[in-house]
């Protein structure tokens, strides 16, 4: 469960982290490690997207990041 856990909170970040890339004005072609985190952060926003369709990048951006935080949590309350 631990691993699990550690998982979910670093796909968080690396959600987090393309939401801080969007915001300063980087794209994919600046740097190959930034188009890594913009190809995993697009991956790993799908899901929402299905679930808060025709929202904006930020709203789906964020509720990723949380949804992924709070599966984080659960995890953690149920393994105590």
């Amino acid at each position: 469960m631990g691993l699990l856990r550690t998982i979910l909170t670093l796909i968080a970040l690396v959600v987090l982290a393309h939401v801080a890339l969007v915001f300063l004005g980087f794209g994919p072609e600046n740097h190959e490690v930034v188009a890594a985190v913009f190809g995993l952060g697009e991956l790993f926003e799908a899901p929402i997207q299905l679930v808060l369709p025709d929202r904006g990048f930020y709203v789906t951006a964020l509720a990723a990041a949380a949804a992924y935080l709070i599966l984080a949590f659960l995890l953690g309350v149920l393994e105590s």
